[in-house]
This record gives structure tokens, sequence and C-alpha cells, in this order.
């Protein structure tokens, strides 16, 4: 038996890793990442550039208010005017890039704005030079600039927060253990199809009985679950190493500083990784048992939809579940076999799973994917030869 469980792994893992598309899906990610990494330091290396002396522009105004000291505004590009209608006409014939008007009480009346489109994003430094000069000029009579920074809440906050008598980890404590709900997802979402395909492969091809000639059911089953196993987890590594690699080369300035805020936790990585590994069981004998009840892959697609529900199940509640964990339909989610992993997960990124409540989680988790498994055996020694409907699922279980 282990010697045909060998065969089947070898021949499914090699079969797997010889097509162009495992290689495509595995290496979409890494590629997506660097450009979106490239896009960004382009955007924002082009904000920065744009920051400085390039980003004034000219303006008029006029201020009913008394407050705006001339020189400032003058200093920024500003040029006062005394009819408001002027200022508005000009920007629209564009000989003038923007127009303020600060009226008389700026405390309960709205100052108005007008400017010449330079697309969404950066449009809004109109409204920030009108407040800025104001601010600028209010701080010159204010005189004071603790109060001045008071008042604006223009403050340096250090925030600090401990859990369990220790500085708790923040942003940084919760990235690292996300990343095996990521590996999830992906795998899932990656090799979905060839988890639905396992085992109706040979039933579609109509070889079958020919196979269960020289081997049990349950043992070619055994194997497809572990050579997609081994899939998985060389999918994690191909789609991960690159982008692990990438941020390696690239540690300097704000990505440096975002690497050295990480902390990995041993518990949550722990708990994280016994998760990942007991929902790929279930959902991998889930689709495998989906595989084994229907004639074609074209059904099991439709069903697949269901798997797909069932994994963003905890994500409708998502909030609830980062701030509420106690809550009865978080409880729920943490403890019905199909979403407790996801759910599990979700908490343990945040803190919110202790040991024996994460290892339940596991457990339950673990036990329903070998009844699965066991029902999806079940399911293919009864319907391996029904090629053109689908399984009577109760009539299967009492045979």
């Amino acid at each position: 038996m282990g010697g045909n469980i060998a065969t089947v792994v070898a021949f499914e893992v090699r079969r797997t890793l010889r097509t162009k598309a495992f290689w495509v899906a595995g290496l979409l990610v890494p590629i997506l990442f660097a450009l979106l990494f490239f896009v960004m330091q382009t955007t924002t290396s082009n904000a920065t550039s744009g920051s400085g002396a390039g980003q004034a522009f000219g303006f008029e105004y006029v201020d009913e208010s008394g407050l705006v000291d001339p020189a400032i505004a003058a200093a920024a590009g500003g040029a006062p005017i005394t009819d408001p209608a002027q200022g508005l006409a000009d920007v629209k014939a564009g000989t003038t890039q923007a127009f303020i008007h600060w009226p008389a009480d700026v405390a309960t009346q709205t100052t108005t704005v007008a400017g010449q489109d330079v697309g969404v994003m950066n449009s809004s430094k109109y409204s920030a030079m009108a407040i800025g000069v104001l601010q600028a000029s209010a701080a010159g009579k204010v005189g004071d600039p603790a109060l001045v920074r008071a008042t604006t809440g223009n403050l340096d906050v250090s925030l600090t927060t401990y859990a369990n008598g220790a500085p708790a980890g923040g942003l940084g404590a919760v990235i690292p253990p996300l990343v095996f709900l990521a590996a999830l997802y992906l795998v899932l979402l990656t090799q979905g199809n060839r988890m639905l395909n396992s085992s109706l492969e040979e039933k579609e091809n109509r070889v079958t009985e020919m196979i269960l000639t020289t081997i049990r059911s349950s043992s070619l089953l055994a194997g497809k679950v572990i050579s997609l196993i081994v899939v998985g987890i060389i999918q994690v590594l191909v789609t991960t190493l690159p982008v692990v690699a990438v941020g390696l080369i690239v540690r300097r300035g704000q990505v440096s500083g975002f690497w050295s805020t990480l902390e990995f936790n041993p518990q949550r990585m722990i708990l994280g990784a016994l998760l990942l590994l007991a929902g790929f069981l279930l959902f991998t004998g889930g689709c495998v048992a989906i595989g084994a009840a229907v004639p074609t892959v074209k059904d099991a697609s439709s069903m697949f939809t269901v798997v797909v529900l069932v994994l963003l199940a905890p994500f409708f509640v998502l909030t609830l579940v980062m701030t509420n964990p106690g809550a009865p339909a978080v409880q729920v989610l943490s403890y019905f076999p199909f979403t407790a992993p996801v759910t599990g997960m979700i908490r343990n990124a945040f803190g919110s799973l202790s040991w024996g409540a994460g290892l339940a989680e596991v457990g339950i988790s673990l036990v329903f994917a070998w009844l699965v498994f066991m029902l999806a055996v079940r399911l293919y020694q009864y319907g391996s030869i029904e090629y053109d409907k689908k399984i009577n699922l109760g009539l299967a279980l009492r045979r």
C-alpha cells in the first residue's frame, strides 16, 4: 500500500511540475508584486520631487477676514484682488492657477477655493494652500508656537501599548502571522481546479476500473491528497521566495524601516502554521470529495463556488473578528470546522487567539479533514464508475 501511495505521489507531483500553467500561476504573484512596488516607488518619487518648489503655484485671493498676512501670502505665490467674481473668472479663463476667498468669519463661513484641474490627487493642493496660509498667518499673530501646535492638533505623539506587561508589537506583529492566511488563499485559489480534477480525471477518461484493479481507492486518493500538499508547498515557496528576496535587496529607507518593525511571535507563528496545515487538508479533502461525487469537471467547478464562499465567510464580519472575538457570531465561525482555519488565522494575527483555543480549532479542523477524506473515499468507491450522473449521497453512505 505504501509503495502504491508513493507511486501516485511521484506521478502526480512530477506531472504537475512539468506543466507551464503551474509555474505561470506561481510566478504571477511575485511579478505583480514587483510591478506594484515599481509603480509605488515611481509615484512616491514623483510626489516627492513635486512637493518642493516645482509644486508652488500662483493664485489670487480675497481676504475679508483680515487674518491673512500679505507677506506670507505673497511668499506662497498669492496676489490680492478685491473682486471675488474676477478671481473666479480668471481661473476659468486660465490666467491664474487658483483663487482663494477667505470670508469675514472663517470659523462659521465657508472658504471657497477654485483652481485649474490637475487630477483628483493633485488638486487637493489648492485647499491645502488655503488652510496653510491662514494657519501660518494666525500663528504669526498668536506668537506662541506651543499654543499654535496645541490648537491645530499638530502634535508629535508617541504611543506604546502593552500586552501581559510587555510592549505589544502593533502592526509589525500582525503581518507575519497573516502570511499563513495569504498562503492558504493563494494555494486554494490557484490549485482549486487541480484539487477538483484530481479525483475526476480518471472518471472522465473512463479508466477508473483499470486503475482500481491495481490499487485500492483509499491509497489512490491518499496519494492524490499528499501530492496536492507537496505541490501546494512548492507553490507557496515559488511565490514567496522572490518576494522575500526583493524585500531583502531593497532594504533601505522606508523599506528597511518597515522590515525592522516586523515581530515574529513564536506562539502566533506556530499556531498560524498549524491552522494553515489543518485548513489546507480540510479544503483539499472537500475538493476531492466534490470531484468524487460529480460526473464532470463542469459540475465540480460550479460547486467550487460554495467552497470559495465558505473561505470568504469570516471576512463578512471581519471588524467583529478583530475587535470583539468573544461575540457569538465569531465563536461560531471559530469552531465551525470549515470556517475555523480562516477565522483562527485572523484572530491569531491580531493576538486574540490563546494556545488552548487555537489548538482546539486545529484539532476540530484535523478531525473533520479526516472525516471528509473518508467520505471522499466512500464516494469514490461508490461513484468511480458513475459517468453520467451525480452520486446519491445517502445511498452511497448506506452502502
